[in-house]
Order: structure tokens, then sequence, then C-alpha cells
């Protein structure tokens, strides 16, 4: 070993301290600039513990000093299909499997790319490639795993399972991989078995974490069925979400239309909650499913700080909008109705901005559900007409469903 430093590095990395080996190999870079070493441990780490643009500059670095190296590129896919670049990814895996064609990890980084891609039967292929090389191989099990249970094969999952632990069962990430699959083929008791054995191995893996979440809203009926209305629609193609967004909207276009027809338009109010809990379900369910668990005796623990804010939230609007009908039912005033429809309104804007991944994605979702607020207020406290407020909130809600793509990015 050229430097103590990059030893004592590699040892912490090796044992998974990857944020206190940091340190040790900045100190061997800089008693050696061209510790080439140093710095590939330094990228992984620094991608280890999130911090990808670090890595990224790293890595780069690292692929113009030594072009043939395949270790980097392997290294520069992980980045950028953690980055959402599938194309980069792609590219840069290719480039590993021609340097290095008996590398059965870099196989395994291939199927995980069509997986992301929801080429799952490619993915299947490419897994079963990196374990032609090694059949040990935990990487390509993995991939294996996740590909089988998205092609709805269950009994072939479930074999390569059994393979994966029984191979190695103090690996944390594929107990947290085990646990997926099973709440995918709707088994939450096993699923909270293997995500509870993982968290005990390893109680930081965020994966395993976010599961153990999931599984437990999941004894929610509603959310439960939202579970598997998302599971089933991330199965799909781009195209094929778009033709069933597009088919639930014309048939609730024709049956409004129907209902208006034959006369009973007393069944319009309930296809318009029932069309709206469809068309916003995806918005509303994570931060619903998130009131219920901080007031779960368990759940709550399992929360992080973003995801308890935004139940607070939802419930702090919810309990407003309820005073506020409240007030209209005693007062007659009708500002109070409007004020309980906006405080329901700014749900949206405020949950999603405080889940939001980005700063910039999080303030102006947060500035927006302010000024929501905020309008109807002063409007009501000057004296606005009900019509304007009304005009105002829904404009604004109506526009936040059109842009808030726009502002997540």
């Amino acid at each position: 070993m050229d430097s103590p430093n990059l030893e004592r590095g590699i040892q912490l990395f090796e044992i998974g301290r990857y944020q206190d080996a940091i340190p040790y190999f900045q100190t061997a870079l800089t008693e050696d600039v061209n510790n080439s070493n140093a710095k590939y441990f330094l990228a992984q780490s620094f991608f280890l513990t999130k911090d990808l643009d670090k890595a990224l500059i790293l890595a780069l670095d690292l692929r113009s000093e030594i072009p043939n190296w395949s270790n980097v590129y392997f290294l520069l896919s992980q980045i950028y299909l953690h980055q959402d670049k599938i194309k980069e990814a792609e590219e840069n895996i290719d480039k590993s499997i021609e340097l290095e064609p008996h590398d059965e990890h870099a196989f395994g980084q291939k199927a995980y790319i069509q997986i992301t891609k929801k080429n799952f039967e490619a993915a299947l292929n490419f897994a079963n490639e990196g374990l032609r090389i090694n059949p040990k191989s935990n990487f390509c099990l993995n991939a294996r795993t996740t590909a089988l249970t998205k092609l709805n094969r269950k009994e072939e999952a479930k074999s390569t399972i059994e393979n994966l632990l029984e191979d190695d069962p103090e690996d944390a990430h594929s107990h947290a991989n085990v646990g997926w699959s099973y709440l995918e083929h709707n088994d939450t008791k096993k699923a909270l078995t293997h995500f509870k054995e993982a968290l005990s191995l390893n109680p930081n893996l965020d994966y395993a974490r976010s599961g153990m979440v999931t599984a437990i809203k999941s004894k929610n009926k509603v959310y439960k069925l939202y579970l598997r209305y998302s599971f089933w629609m991330n199965k799909q193609s781009g195209k094929n979400q778009w033709i069933f967004i597009i088919g639930i909207y014309i048939a609730y276009k024709l049956s409004a239309k129907l209902i208006s027809v034959s006369g009973y338009t007393f069944l319009l109010i309930p296809l318009i909650i029932a069309y709206l809990l469809f068309a916003l379900g995806s918005w509303i369910m994570e931060p619903l499913s998130n009131m219920l668990l901080i007031l779960d005796k368990y759940g709550k623990y399992l929360l992080d700080k973003n995801e308890k804010l935004s139940g607070q939230i939802f419930f702090g609007l919810l309990v407003g909008a309820l005073i506020m009908f409240l007030c209209n039912v005693f007062t007659k005033n009708d500002y109070f109705t409007m004020l309980s429809l906006t405080c329901l309104a700014a749900v949206l804007p405020l949950t999603r901005g405080v889940l939001a991944n980005t700063e910039k994605s999080k303030i102006i979702n947060l500035i927006y559900g302010g000024i929501m607020l905020a309008a109807a207020v002063v409007m009501s406290l000057i004296g606005s007409s009900i019509a304007s407020i009304g005009i105002t909130v829904g404009v604004m809600f109506i526009a936040y469903t059109w842009l808030s793509n726009f502002f997540t990015k």
C-alpha cells in the first residue's frame, strides 16, 4: 500500500464507513495528486454518501487520466443512473463491458438500466448474463429479482430470492430488495419481516426504511389500493401510461355527458370527486399517508423530517378547512366557505414543496402555496367579492396542476 492514509481510508471504506473514509482519501491525494487509487475511492465514497456532483467531477478526471480503466466507466454509469441520465449511464456501462467483458457487475448495472427503461425482459437477460459469469453475484441476483417481480413471474422471483438470501443472509440491501418484491406481490407480512431484518443489519439503509414506511402505510386499505395502482403504472411504458390517463379522461367526460342527458344530475358530484381523487391521488396520497402515520404509535418514528412536516401541514390545512366550514355554518358568512376551500387547495403546493427533492422546487412550491392562502385572506379582509376570491384561488389551483411539473424540476 503506497500511503498509510490511503490504507486507513480503504479499511474504513470496506466496513461501510464511507463518510469517515473521505478525509483519509483527501489527505492521500494532497500527498500525491496523481494517486489514482485515492481519487477512485474518494469518488466512490462521495457517490455512496450521495454527493453525486463531487463524485462525478472526480470520476470524469479519472476517465481523462486513465481512459482504459473499466471501473471508472462503471462508476460513471452508476452516478449518471442516479442522476436519471439514462443515455450517459448506458454509454459508460457499454464502454466498461467493452474493456472488461467478464465483469458480472457491469451486466448487473446494465440490467438496472434496462429496469429503469422498463425493458424488463432485457433486464432479466443481462442479469442472467452476469450470473453466468458469477452465479453467486448478489448484485445480479438482486437485479434478477427486481426484473422477475416487474414481469410478475412470482415463482421464479421466489426461487431467486431464496438463492439470494441463502448465499448471503447478512446482506441488508438484499433483504430490502426482497421486501420490495414481496410488497409488490401484495404480501405485506413477509415484506415487513425483510425490511425489519434489513434495518437490524443496517439501520441507516434508506432503501429499507422507505420500504418499511410504505409497508406500514399499505395497512390502510385506501393507500393499499393506491400502491397497487402505482406499482401497475410504474410497469407501463410512458406511451401506455398516457393512453390510460387519456382513456380515463374520455370515460369521465362521456359519463358526465350521459348523466346530464339522463337527468340524474345528483350523480355528477360523486363522479367529479372520484375523478379528482384519481387525477390528484398521486399528489395527495403521500402527505395523507404521512399524516396517518404520524398518528401511528410506531410508524411516526420511521418518517424523516420532511415526511413528518408534510403530514403535519396536511393535518393543519385539513383542520383549518374544517374550522372555516363550521364558522360558515354558524355565521352564514360565505367568506368562510371560500377560506375553507382555499385551505384544501393549498394542500397540493405546500405539501409537495416540503417533499420536493431540490431546494429550488421546495422554495417555488412553498411560495406558491403561501401566496394562494395570503391572497384569499387579504381579499376577504378588504371586502373583495366572493366571486373574485373564488376566481383567483380557482385559477391558481388549476394553473398549479398544469405548471407543477415545471416547479418540481
